[in-house]
């Protein structure tokens, strides 16, 4: 279990001297039962109205395992190289983030120049597991701390290579399970295969749903490198005997769906497209090129698909934002003309589009390596959260 407060005391650590002042006030968020696991609001109060949110840094990693994993380094002792490659895990997700917003917070109270703008940092705990009630976000917005935030654009500081990411997706587990008659080889006339009748059917669902959810018209203006995508990733088949014909099969796989569509309009899709396969077995009116899918006796495979009650939705952030504007423009700034790559993915970042569904102008930014993320001998380059505070604090001027 994460002990988030271990990162937030090192933060305000850091801080004190600012808190002190009266220049940063902070307020530590955790739920009862739930205190070693704080996230921190932190304000710097400007000088006008408005806000500017720097959201999304958040304190707790994912797990390293050096030898499991195959590290070459040890995964949380941070390694400074001459060429400024820093290693170990965190570096680009997020606590290299929670270091830059922290150094950023200092720059700001050194200078003792407030800004136009209140700038609101929000550093979260609970962004890599399973949400859990009363830690986190979550528990952030349960109390009120965000709603300062809505007078302003938020910069949601979790993803790399600087873009800007102006999309996502979403993702949802699904799982078919599949029943066959098990039996000899030798005899397929007594057996219903269910690894072919599982791969018949997994192929079938990929088909309806490429057909039901094509690339969307409004996915090139935001740059995404590919269309929404339903794919088996996990084939489970406990059959170890090569002349036995399997009779259980469990096929896993996942959705990933661009911000235009509807997921739980997509997952009812999937479930309702499996079970009138299922009906057509019942009928005896398999599609052509399916296997067998009745024994010679009668008796019949079935097929099942269920889907993840939980799952994350994609966002596509606003164009239009004056929000993006300016960080598009102090990137330019900081980068060069040419330093702008603003682009979508389909991997999924949790809680932006809980965000933006309340109401919130979400933008996304960051300085990481996206090859490192989750990944061994993970890596970040310390000049890329050098531009990284050179360019939040042009926003923060500009706005």
């Amino acid at each position: 279990m994460p002990r988030e407060e271990l990162a937030a005391d090192e933060v305000l650590a850091a801080l004190e001297p600012h808190i002190q002042s009266g220049f940063i006030e902070v307020r530590r968020l955790a739920g009862p039962g739930f205190e070693a696991r704080p996230s921190l609001v932190i304000t710097v109060a400007g000088r006008g109205a408005g806000s500017v949110g720097l959201v999304g840094s958040h304190f707790d990693v994912v797990p390293a395992d050096r030898e499991a994993q195959g590290w070459s380094r040890d995964p949380f002792t941070l390694q400074v190289q001459d060429d400024g490659m820093l290693y170990g895990r965190g570096v680009t997700d997020c606590l290299g983030h929670v270091a830059l917003v922290t150094e950023l917070l200092q720059s700001l109270a050194e200078g003792n120049r407030r800004p136009n703008r209140s700038v609101h940092a929000v550093l979260i705990a609970n962004e890599e597991a399973v949400p859990v009630p009363g830690v986190g976000l979550d528990h952030v917005l349960e109390v009120g701390a965000m709603e300062p935030l809505r007078t302003g654009p938020i910069f949601w500081l979790d993803s790399t290579d600087f873009g800007p990411t102006v999309g996502t997706g979403g993702v949802a587990r699904w799982d078919l399970f599949v029943t066959g008659v098990a039996g000899h080889s030798g005899m397929p006339q007594n057996c219903v295969n269910a690894l072919e009748l599982g791969m018949a059917a997994a192929q079938s669902l990929v088909g309806w749903f490429q057909d039901a959810y094509p690339a969307h018209p409004d996915e090139a203006a935001y740059g995404y490198p590919c269309p929404s995508s339903l794919k088996a990733t996990v084939l489970d088949a406990p059959n170890r005997g090569f002349t036995t014909v399997p009779g259980q099969v469990r096929v896993t796989g996942d959705i990933r769906l661009t911000p235009f569509y509807e997921m739980e309009q997509v997952l009812q899709g999937a479930r309702a497209f499996v079970a009138g396969l299922d009906q057509a077995f019942e009928r005896g009116q398999p599609p052509a090129g399916f296997p067998a899918v009745r024994t010679a006796d009668g008796r019949r495979g079935t097929i099942r698909l269920e889907t993840s009650e939980r799952f994350m939705e994609g966002i596509a952030c606003d164009l239009g934002s004056a929000g993006l504007a300016a960080l598009e423009a102090a990137m330019r700034q900081v980068r060069g003309p040419q330093g702008v790559n603003r682009h979508a993915v389909t991997f999924a970042l949790p809680l932006v589009r809980d965000l933006q569904r309340l109401g919130f102008d979400v933008q996304i930014a960051g300085y990481g390596i996206a090859q490192a993320l989750h990944a061994p001998d993970e890596c970040a380059r310390l000049d890329d959260f050098a531009q990284g505070f050179s360019i939040l604090r042009e926003v923060i001027e500009r706005l």
